[in-house]
């Protein structure tokens, strides 16, 4: 893969000495005390990938996203705007809308009857009296961004310093118009594991051949390791405090005659993304700190996050999205759209469980290294994750 291809803020070079040299300590996986830190100081001040446009396409449509005790609503308001808004009534703190997704006129808390509009606006609040100004009551706004139809919430008091698409500014997806696309499947996995576990699991293809027989039938584990490691060269390997690592094609990884991530590497949709008269032919993917990765075929693409529940409990999240105008039946199946990536999914899932068991034991020691190469994103990774919660306790050689 040629360099122009690629893009990076964070050197992978196995000499690189910022890198950590090996796995944190037990406590970052185990204890509650750094859950707390997770949630506080990296999600709940970073931009975080709640769903996509396609999902509120209409007025009144609603979906929530939901991070330890919060839950955001995100709508579409009646003047075509899409809102984010805490999930909070004002009156006495009730969870107004208890539903994941649908379609309404307003959000009525069950309580006492307070509601609230598709911007989050109170719109009532019966027998306050005359003086009770309702403009000084709305549900407390969420900060939210799109960028190529994705939809990301930041939960952060004052505004952030960094905008989606400033941050994303070096990951070109736009041959696929992602925003044209609509998502026809979602899956959830519970995952009994630390979210880092399975942010970790994501970022590196080491345990691919041992582990993901159906991705090695279509993707060369080392192809794929070589076309991150290429991101390391150019203008845009400066540490700049973030992650992102992102390939404009994933092609030389790909095995002879595959040209899309599906079980036989043919397309699994016909209508192909982007424009009828100029699909895309490029494999495209990305991984972004601290919870989100896509990998975007000609033909479709997934969303992949997680999110912290407990510090031995995640979630994680796929999302499958074709062309706006594919047919459901005619141009795709769901189940065979799905499958890959969903085998892939379960495959790491299991994965995760058993390596949380391992951490959680108190025979658990970080003194051995990473491979240098196989394991550099996972590396890059935890840099950025350190930078974020601070080291209370040094990332090697601790048990």
């Amino acid at each position: 893969m040629s360099e122009a291809h690629t893009v990076s803020t964070v050197p992978h070079s196995r000499d690189d000495p910022t890198l950590p040299v090996s796995p944190l300590a037990r406590d970052y996986y185990v204890a509650e005390q750094w859950h707390e830190r997770d949630l506080e100081l990296v999600f709940r001040r970073r931009w975080l990938f709640a769903g996509h446009a396609s999902q509120v396409a209409e007025s009144g449509q609603f979906f929530t996203f939901e991070l330890g005790p919060d839950s955001v609503v995100v709508s579409r308001t009646a003047d075509g705007r899409i809102a984010a808004f805490h999930n909070v009534c004002r009156h006495r703190g009730t969870k107004f809308c208890q539903e994941r997704s649908g379609r309404v006129k307003n959000f009525p808390c069950p309580y006492h009857g307070w509601s609230y509009g598709l911007d989050g606006q109170l719109v009532l609040a019966p027998k306050m009296g005359p003086d009770f100004d309702r403009r000084k009551f709305p549900a407390k706004p969420v900060w939210i961004e799109e960028w190529n139809g994705m939809l990301f919430v930041n939960l952060a008091a004052e505004e952030p310093e960094r905008s989606v698409a400033d941050a994303l500014a070096n990951a070109d997806f736009s041959r696929y118009d992602l925003a044209n696309t609509k998502v026809v499947a979602e899956r959830v996995y519970e995952v009994e594991s630390n979210w880092k576990i399975a942010a970790e699991t994501f970022a590196e293809c080491y345990h691919c051949q041992i582990n993901h027989p159906e991705l090695c039938r279509v993707l060369d584990p080392l192809g794929d390791l070589e076309a991150w490691e290429d991101a390391e060269s150019g203008e845009d390997d400066v540490y700049s405090g973030d992650y992102l690592i992102y390939t404009e094609d994933l092609g030389p990884a790909m095995k002879d005659g595959a040209v899309t991530l599906s079980m036989d590497g043919k397309f699994v949709c016909k209508r192909l993304l982007g424009s009828a008269g100029h699909p895309p032919h490029e494999n495209g993917a990305m991984s972004w700190f601290p919870h989100f990765g896509m990998f975007v075929q000609p033909d479709y693409a997934t969303t992949f996050s997680w999110l912290p529940v407990s510090p031995t409990r995640a979630v994680f999240r796929s999302t499958w999205l074709v062309h706006a105008d594919a047919r459901d039946g005619i141009d795709y199946d769901v189940d065979e759209l799905v499958g890959f990536m969903h085998v892939t999914n379960v495959e790491d899932k299991e994965l995760c469980r058993i390596a949380q068991e391992g951490i959680c034991s108190t025979a658990y020691d970080n003194s051995a290294p990473y491979h240098p190469v196989f394991e550099a994103p996972v590396r890059g990774f935890l840099r950025t994750y350190l930078d974020h919660v601070g080291a209370a306790a040094s990332p090697a050689g601790d048990s």
